[in-house]
């Protein structure tokens, strides 16, 4: 409901609906909107649009004793609700029209919303004639206010012209436009709106306009000097002050990460020793300043000790059936590697502790040493990693960097157990037998720790620089020749040869899972082709000459792949394969339909 027009100007006490504003003032004479997202205000302010309704606006600080209550700061202004603004999807827009100011008393709480009892102060009015000294202070108003005014951008200098040139008619409506478009904080508008003559007000102006154009300068001396003095060094350090400020704004800055960096360490599943050693390096980085180039390499070592995956194993229910089973599935042979495997897992079942062989799998090319890794981590329910050694040369691969180079990482054992979260996955050491030395050091000597039982439980690397326990780790190497793996280091695995295949194994690894790999990669099904057992073993007799699988393969890839263009090209395709077609498609390679005896 509108209240009626009171008289506003007398010495009496009035009350009013009032609007209180968290550290925001208004300017007097100045008509300006203001966002509002209070449900109650908005409310109550639709029911106060228009002429004969009138609104206290306060500006209100938190209380330093009880933050739910709100501090109203003596002086405010009486104002006009000319109209609202809502908008879906945008903050509410209450166009206030100030008339006079006023001094709060006190609050008075009715049914509907909280009303300011306020006594109100007459309006003060410039002199007809200025002195020589006021005409000089008017003109340095105007100076400054330019000066403080060039750094902004271009729309907020457009707007702020178009404010000064509205009220340019008068010299109060001048003087309050000016201190409505200068940068000024609420406190110094709230210094400008207590002024209670036109001397007090134009003094006030000039003294804040003058700290402003202080700041203004002083920032371009700064930006002035940067440009011309700082190095790319002192340029990052520049950044990093700023990006601290800008850090703390947003309230992320470094004791938000020392914070988080503490909660991550709660979480952890580490031995004592270990969680000293963690919070001895924290200290030193509390004790370091983020602008320090040591910071970021110490709070880099803090998170690679904290992706390690300490004490965290899998464990998942053994059955010796379900492994054997899924050893039996992809692969076909290879007795000897299964019963090993077997050998091992009843152990591990007997014994959770027990700790996991190194493993070295050798013999000729395609005789399937990488593809059971894959198999055995899945019988085995664990994470699966292949690290490659094929001409490693660096020692740092498997050791890791100092922390004091730069770029410095963990070595690749680390990192894989980080990469997986997993205490004791298998890792597949591919191609260990090829594993190479020059003047960064011997990679093979590094392999040492890390493959020996009896000292991996110890693991040191050179980045965490603190013992770490791989004897749960289940490391299976593969190697093409055994006699190119230094004897120390050969010493330390379980070897078990991989024959080549024979042609019954060829055939039936065939049959089972190359046929069915290859028909999938080139888009076919196996309802579309078959292969007979008599085209299998024409491609083992007349096109291979190996001891595994992987000629084989790419020679029914071959046969597949025309078939597939004689489908893109509309012809008939054969839906069985027998060996004398596949004698024809991979005798004459240009022909792919005309010697198969039949025609599109």
């Amino acid at each position: 409901m509108a209240l009626k027009k009171k008289n506003i100007i007398d010495d009496n006490a009035d009350i009013l609906p009032l609007l209180a504003l968290p550290q925001i003032v208004l300017t007097p004479l100045i008509p300006q909107p203001i966002k509002v997202d209070n449900e109650l205000q908005i409310k109550m302010l639709d029911s106060l649009v228009g002429e004969n309704s009138h609104i206290f606006v306060a500006t209100s600080l938190p209380d330093e004793q009880n933050e739910a209550n709100e501090q109203i700061l003596e002086y405010g202004l009486v104002c006009i609700v000319d109209r609202l603004l809502q908008m879906p999807g945008a903050p509410t827009l209450a166009f206030l029209r100030p008339i006079n100011r006023a001094k709060f008393l006190g609050i008075v709480f009715n049914e509907n919303y909280p009303m300011a009892k306020i006594k109100s102060l007459k309006n003060f009015s410039a002199p007809k004639r200025f002195s020589r000294e006021t005409d000089m202070m008017l003109e340095r108003v105007d100076i400054l206010l330019g000066n403080t005014m060039q750094y902004v951008s271009e729309p907020e200098k457009m707007t702020a012209q178009k404010i000064i040139e509205e009220n340019s008619h008068n010299v109060l409506l001048h003087l309050y436009a000016v201190s409505h478009v200068a940068p000024f904080q609420w406190n110094e508008k709230y210094e400008i709106l207590k002024c209670n003559t036109f001397n007090q007000l134009l003094t006030s102006l000039l003294i804040n306009l003058d700290e402003a154009d202080q700041k203004v300068e002083i920032q371009a001396q700064i930006q002035e000097r940067t440009h011309r003095e700082l190095s790319q060094q002192q340029k990052e350090a520049f950044l990093r002050i700023h990006l601290k400020q800008v850090r703390d704004e947003l309230g992320d800055s470094d004791e938000n990460d020392m914070i988080q960096l503490k909660l991550r360490a709660s979480s952890k599943n580490w031995d004592e020793n270990a969680s000293k050693h963690f919070d001895k390096e924290l200290k030193k980085l509390e004790r370091l300043n983020i602008n320090n180039p040591e910071y970021s390499v110490q709070h880099a070592y803090l998170e690679a000790l904290l992706d390690l995956p300490w004490n965290n194993y899998q464990h998942s229910e053994i059955s010796i059936d379900k492994v054997e089973q899924i050893l039996n599935r992809d692969h076909y042979g290879l007795e000897n590697v299964k019963e090993r495997i077997l050998e091992y897992v009843a152990v591990l079942k007997l014994r959770n502790d027990l700790k996991a062989p190194i493993l070295c799998l050798y013999g000729p090319p395609g005789v399937g040493k990488t593809s059971i890794g894959k198999s055995v981590a899945e019988a085995l329910g664990r994470e699966y990693a292949r690290i490659s050694l094929g001409g490693m040369h660096d020692e740092a691969e498997i050791r890791g960097h100092r922390r004091t180079y730069i770029g410095a990482m963990p070595g690749r054992f680390l990192h894989s157990l980080s990469k997986l979260q997993s205490g004791n996955p298998l890792i597949l050491l591919d191609e260990i037998d090829k594993v190479g030395q020059d003047y960064k050091g011997d990679p093979s000597s590094a392999l040492l720790e890390a493959l020996d039982p009896e000292q991996n439980n110890t693991f040191h690397d050179n980045f965490i620089d603190y013992p770490y326990d791989l004897s749960k780790v289940l490391f299976i190497a593969t190697a093409n020749d055994i006699a190119s793996i230094p004897p120390p280091l050969r010493d330390r695995m379980e070897v078990i040869e991989m024959a080549r295949y024979s042609h019954m194994e060829k055939r039936e690894i065939a049959m089972r899972h190359l046929v069915v790999q290859v028909l999938k990669e080139n888009g076919f099904t196996e309802d579309e082709i078959s292969f007979t057992p008599e085209a299998i073993d024409t491609i083992i007799q007349k096109f291979t000459h190996e001891a595994g699988v992987r000629q084989l393969k790419m020679q029914i890839s071959k046969v597949v792949r025309k078939l597939a263009l004689m489908k893109v090209r509309g012809k008939k395709m054969p839906a069985v394969i027998t060996g004398n077609m596949v004698a024809n498609l991979l005798d004459k390679r240009d022909s792919y339909h005309s010697s198969l005896g039949f025609h599109a």
